[in-house]
């Protein structure tokens, strides 16, 4: 990942998933862990090597693909076969993406374990930096974990590296274990790091605060945490991400503002708090290939529902009758390619294809497109897997920040127009705990939109039932639906299940 990966990756050992898709964790050659981890070097080259796995599929590398899970966009089915299905609120086998969602987590989590199995005892490495490592180590294996409780519940657990044969004999670990492993664990990890990472790319005191405060926030939410305990994480992580200099990016041009975030000419500002980096020679999924109106395989689209949630600019509200992309949230033109924006200097007349570069023509419902990520400057160059890939951003604490006051008592108002004023909108003033609580949910919508943020939003809050099933759609190709009791989580892989006996199967699958 840019700097990390400019030193070769002698990890040669690390997990991997195997050509039969089964969850392989076994060394892939004779070089052993204890031969590796014997030299500074190799240590450091170890620690790369789990940060590596952040770029795969099913970890952050494709985390816009979570966008066809939620209101936002709409998948095809051709190219994203496990979206479509769990779109409509129906039973399947989880075959292709949500597969990855499992094993890839578990890939990162091995390659952690490892390293912290075996960096104790090599000669050279400072106390300092062998703590700084096994920090961020440890950080980045409760992020894997993270994310599998909140798609998959309970989940088998492993904190020291396992053979094949023992890992097909675990039994699934209870959610709550798991996340109070998860909280203790980057409470423990931002204890140790500081808020200048030791290299570009590198966890930080901020980033891992703001990931534990986001856990917080979806157990409070859930009903599993106080809403005072997840007020004194955000703060806590606020308070960290401004002593690190982090802060909104904004000189009072709301285009231009929101859209230099998400540039290459602009990776690494300081409303990043945490991303995965990407560069030419390391990159991601292509959007050039899966997500733009040139793409060769159309993943997803943009739902029109997520365009007419963009109100208009002056604070009056939007109605779909109007039907115009005039005067609206300038987030709503960097966000989503809709009629009358331009590109390489031609106009997109709102039909398919458009006339781009490329000409393809796509039988899309919406005719809506993905602006953000799909160019690396909003001009004329597209992304193919380049482009850093946010996973905590400074905007997004402030909105946690607005929520918790809002449940708290406090006021809530000031932090959420912060964001508001970026974005060239009016302020919010004097509504009632409700109102508040409903504006600010939408702003995270608008704000964080083709982040990956979304359903998880939906379902910590537990509206994704009343939002999804109250879409009425215009195209009678497109079917959403969210059966509850069942798509609160995604299935456990039917592949694994078929390895180890001891697995068991979420509700309804």
């Amino acid at each position: 990942m840019k700097e990390l990966i400019k030193k070769c990756l002698l990890l040669i050992f690390i997990v991997n998933i195997s050509c039969d898709d089964s969850l392989d964790l076994e060394p892939v050659n004779s070089t052993t862990p204890d031969i590796f981890y014997t030299t500074p070097a190799n240590l450091e080259s170890g620690l790369y090597g789990v940060y590596d796995a952040l770029q795969l599929e099913g970890m952050f590398g494709n985390q816009v693909l979570l966008e066809g899970m939620s209101d936002n966009c709409i998948t095809d089915v051709n190219f994203a076969p496990d979206l479509g299905p769990y779109a409509n609120g129906d039973k399947f086998d989880s075959a292709t993406e949500f597969k990855l969602l499992y094993l890839d987590a578990y890939v990162l989590i091995q390659r952690a374990n490892l390293l912290l199995d075996f960096a104790d005892g090599i000669d050279g490495v400072t106390p300092t930096d062998l703590a700084t490592i096994k920090a961020e180590a440890r950080a980045l294996r409760a992020i894997a974990y993270m994310r599998l409780v909140y798609f998959f519940g309970d989940v088998p657990f492993i904190d020291t590296f396992a053979s094949r044969e023992e890992v097909l004999q675990l039994s699934r670990t209870s959610r709550s274990t798991v996340i109070s492993f998860v909280l203790t664990e980057l409470e423990s990890a931002a204890a140790v790091l500081n808020t200048t990472a030791a290299a570009a790319g590198r966890l930080t005191k901020q980033a891992v605060l703001g990931l534990r405060a986001k856990v917080m926030l979806y157990e409070a939410r859930m009903g599993n945490e106080t809403w005072a305990n997840a007020s004194t994480a955000i703060n806590a992580a606020v308070n960290a991400a401004d002593a690190g200099g982090h802060g909104l990016v904004d000189t009072n041009n709301p285009l231009s503002d929101y859209q230099s975030l998400f540039t290459e000419a602009n990776e690494g500002n300081s409303e990043f708090i945490f991303s995965v980096r990407n560069s030419s020679t390391d990159t991601a999924e292509s959007f050039l290939e899966n997500y733009s109106w040139s793409a060769g395989k159309l993943r997803l689209y943009i739902h029109q529902n997520l365009a007419d949630a963009y109100d208009y600019a002056d604070g009056t509200a939007y109605l779909p009758t109007d039907d115009t992309y005039v005067g609206r949230d300038p987030r709503l033109s960097t966000n989503i390619m809709h009629e009358g924006l331009t590109f390489d200097g031609l106009t997109y007349d709102g039909t398919d294809g458009g006339g781009f570069v490329g000409g393809n023509s796509f039988s899309t419902a919406t005719n809506l497109f993905m602006y953000k990520f799909n160019t690396t400057d909003f001009n004329s160059n597209f992304n193919e897997g380049t482009l850093d890939i946010p996973v905590l951003r400074y905007a997004d604490l402030l909105l946690m920040q607005a929520e918790v006051l809002n449940e708290t008592g406090g006021n809530g108002h000031t932090a959420l127009n912060l964001v508001r004023d970026r974005a060239g909108l009016p302020a919010l003033l004097g509504l009632s705990q409700s109102d508040l609580r409903d504006e600010i949910i939408h702003e995270r919508r608008l704000e964080l939109a083709l982040e990956g943020q979304r359903w998880f939003d939906l379902i910590t809050l537990g509206i994704a039932d009343t939002v999804i099933n109250a879409i009425v759609e215009e195209n009678t190709t497109v079917n959403r639906g969210f059966t509850v009791g069942r798509s609160e989580l995604l299935p456990i892989p039917e592949t694994e299940r078929g390895l180890n006996p001891n697995l068991t199967q979420n509700q309804g699958y």
